[in-house]
């Protein structure tokens, strides 16, 4: 990768996780901020397009990286070569940075839909015999146990990602349900960081929209804010309460 031209716009990052629309921040928001060109190297991973034993270059103009997804699998080559090196103190300070969440009982739901049903498996033999793995587990169990199994973990990530959120000068924390129920207000934060077309803009509006019906099978499976209330026991939604009240207190959300 060239070093940039000195007059391009600074690099931005953008943290988020699994199932909080980075796969649309991925396929279209990122490819159309102005002046910056979308570098999405987890997906080159894990499409065999990235070796896994070399570092990557993050430069310091005219690119957009991410998602960089701090839910990726402990020891993953997403965590070693991406993850940490990007979330290190050192590195993120001085760096422009958005933060995307989602509710994160919203997020466990989706998870298991996702993992179960519909997403995609990779063509590198490792990663995808892994992949098959999950799927068969996530499946043998109910979505009660599985959201129960995983909070634990994702309420670490929700911390980490807010500790890491804290570091840069130019960071800000932006949330899924913003970008749902009151796109205008989502919209005007967003641009603070970055130039977006009115055309873009409008179509991110368009694609953000919840499904009217659920499709399980399909990479958006609803969309919907507080999805989680009517898929799960009403015993599960106080355990998982009580296990993310920190994180949903960090966020803002309400149990």
């Amino acid at each position: 990768m060239s070093e940039p031209n000195g007059d391009l716009p600074e690099s931005i990052y953008f943290f988020t996780f699994h199932k909080c629309a980075s796969t649309l921040f991925s396929s279209y928001v990122l490819k159309n901020i102005g002046g910056l060109q979308h570098v999405d190297y987890a997906t080159e991973l894990y499409s065999g397009d990235r070796n896994f034993d070399d570092a990557l270059p993050f430069e310091k103009r005219g690119f957009a990286y991410g998602p960089i997804r701090m839910s990726a699998g402990a020891g993953s080559p997403v965590e070693k070569l991406i993850v940490i090196p990007t979330t290190s103190a050192d590195f993120i300070h001085d760096k422009r940075a958005i933060f995307f969440v989602r509710d994160p009982r919203d997020v466990l739901v989706s998870l298991y839909y996702s993992f179960g049903y519909s997403h995609d498996f990779s063509p590198i033999k490792e990663i995808r015999e892994k992949q098959e793995r999950d799927r068969k587990r996530i499946l043998s169990n109910s979505i009660d146990d599985y959201v129960l199994n995983e909070v634990e973990a994702r309420a670490v990530q929700y911390k980490k990602l807010y500790e890491i959120s804290r570091i840069p000068e130019r960071g800000v924390i932006l949330k899924y349900e913003e970008m749902v129920d009151d796109f205008g207000r989502f919209m005007e934060k967003f641009r603070r960081f970055v130039t977006i077309e009115d055309s873009v803009a409008h179509r991110i509006y368009e694609e953000s929209r919840p499904r009217e019906e659920e499709a399980i099978h399909e990479h958006k499976r609803s969309g919907k804010v507080g999805g989680f209330r009517d898929k799960l026991d009403a015993g599960t939604i106080d355990e998982l309460n009580r296990k993310l009240e920190e994180v949903l207190a960090l966020f803002d959300y309400e149990p």
